[in-house]
């Protein structure tokens, strides 16, 4: 498991809008990165985005996946 900076979580967000990556439950395009990552056995990068929405009692989360080519910084 690696440990995110806050840098590095700016980025992997601006990647999930970039990419047009919403919330599953509301639609919102308003997703906060989580604080660790997970190497995928592709050696790309495994994040939990949550809907910083108010609308989801228990919060939403989901997976996103970095591909091993796309630079987050160091």
């Amino acid at each position: 498991m690696q440990r995110l900076t806050e840098e590095q979580r700016a980025r992997i967000e601006q990647l999930a809008r970039d990419e047009g990556t919403t919330c599953e439950g509301c639609g919102s395009a308003r997703l906060r990165c989580g604080e660790e990552a997970r190497r995928t056995h592709d050696q790309g990068l495994m994040v939990y985005l949550w809907c910083a929405e108010g609308v989801h009692p228990r919060g939403a989360y989901q997976y996103f996946t970095i591909l091993p080519e796309v630079d987050i910084g160091a």
